[in-house]
């Protein structure tokens, strides 16, 4: 399965105006879509997607739009743990990352799944850890 980032989701549903990067994702989204692959949230990424939302007829929309579209995946006490090891690894080899990063890395980790993400964070956990990342199609 393919775990999808905020920083995915965010560029493909949040923005008005998406520049020419964010057009670049919501494309590779589609393309993941359309290819039938297994794609899944994990579930605190369903939360900071949700956050902010102006209205709650928008929250409402945009929250039926992802449970019907993604599988919401619930992290479990070993992933909390597992999310406090990524950090620890990460801290020791001088690499900054936050705590909700590193539960959404140990999500991916301990489903053997690939985490489809903007954020550059997530490519120093991956030289710590056996994260992998989606490259799919650019």
């Amino acid at each position: 399965m393919i775990l999808l980032d905020t920083s995915v989701l965010s560029r493909a549903f949040r923005r008005k105006r998406p520049d020419t990067a964010e057009k670049a994702v919501r494309t590779r989204l589609e393309q993941l879509l359309e290819s039938e692959a297994a794609i899944g949230l994990p579930g605190v990424v369903l939360q900071e997607v949700l956050s902010g939302v102006a209205s709650s007829k928008q929250f409402e929309s945009l929250k039926e739009r992802l449970l019907a579209s993604f599988v919401v995946i619930a992290a479990t006490q070993s992933d909390h743990v597992e999310a406090a090891r990524v950090r620890n690894a990460c801290a020791a080899a001088g690499v900054n990352v936050s705590a909700i990063d590193c539960l959404i890395a140990a999500c991916a980790i301990a489903g053997d799944h690939e985490l489809f993400a903007m954020d550059d964070d997530y490519q120093g956990i991956a030289e710590q850890t056996t994260l992998r990342l989606y490259g799919g199609p650019a």
